[in-house]
């Protein structure tokens, strides 16, 4: 009979040794490969979107939804700027039901073309509610506007969504959902999904209002645009309790996506010039940049 050499207490060290070596190694990869897969999700989410503002136009004369959908002739009356591109979305049934009655107009329904896959703010939140990780660009889309003629800086050059941090716990919620931003007794906000919002907001339920965003300030000729805080532009992956709520946010350390009106998605770099991040965010202001 053959004896079988039992292995060492250190030989056995070793052997964990290595595989906690090998495991250094491999983590690192995996959790770029994710990131990379967590990103790609964002970009078609936001280009689904994006597509989305389109086919709404061609259904209403060239015409992109307003944020609040309260101006006279706006073709969205009553909804939201998210509200109303569900049916664009395959929300169609959900959007029929409402606009039947069929259906309780509330904020409890999650859109999952809304929810960035990557939103910390979200996570361990598997029911979102009206919840939104992308934002509208508020100087586009706050009055009316049309594909065709509001852009003239250019539809590629012209922000139309960015990524935003969804929620702000015991602070600002940004909703799909919501026409107007509302500042509750309590101090907490459920602002609509938008960014770069230039003007205060009209009061809301509890007469209060909300005050403008971060947005961008033109002047100059040959024009150029700056923020109205010097030196700020978006915020690349801030930690969740101490995120800017006036200021689009990416979770990505590399850059935000931004979907562009013509339907293009780039990675603004966080390193971007606050002179070329505004002038992409207005629509009509004659600045020259080049998109980075």
């Amino acid at each position: 009979m053959k004896n079988h050499k039992a292995a060492t207490l250190i030989e056995v060290v070793v052997v964990i040794a290595i595989l906690g070596v090998l495991v250094g190694f491999l983590l690192p990869a995996v959790l770029k490969v994710r990131i990379a897969a967590l990103r790609i999700q964002s970009m078609n989410k936001l280009k689904q979107c994006c597509l989305a503002i389109h086919s709404f136009a061609d259904t209403h004369g060239g015409k992109c939804p307003t944020l609040s959908g309260s101006e006279r002739g706006c073709p969205n009356p009553e909804d939201s700027f998210f509200f109303a591109l569900l049916p664009y979305l395959e929300e169609d049934n959900y959007y029929a039901a409402i606009k039947a009655g069929t259906q309780l107009n509330s904020s409890a329904h999650t859109v999952n073309a809304f929810i960035s896959p990557a939103d910390p703010t979200l996570m361990g939140y598997p029911d979102a509610d009206n919840c939104a990780s992308y934002a509208a660009n508020a100087v586009a889309f706050d009055r009316r506007s049309s594909v065709s003629a509001s852009f003239s800086d250019g539809t590629s050059h012209t922000i139309a969504l960015a990524e935003h941090y969804a929620f702000k716990f015991g602070g600002t919620q940004f909703s799909w959902w919501t026409r107007e931003t509302i500042v509750f007794p309590t101090g907490s906000v459920m602002h609509r999904a938008s960014f770069a919002e230039y003007r205060a907001s009209p009061p809301g339920p509890f007469g209060v209002t909300a005050p403008p965003d971060v947005f961008p300030v033109t002047k100059g000729n040959p024009p150029s645009s700056s923020g109205s805080v010097a030196g700020l532009t978006f915020q690349a992956a801030p930690s969740v309790n101490d995120y800017d709520p006036r200021l689009a946010q990416t979770p990505h350390r590399s850059g935000m996506l931004v979907a562009m009106v013509d339907g293009s998605v780039h990675s603004l770099n966080a390193m971007i010039a606050p002179r070329v991040y505004w002038a992409l965010v207005t629509p009509d202001s004659g600045e020259a940049v080049d998109l980075p």
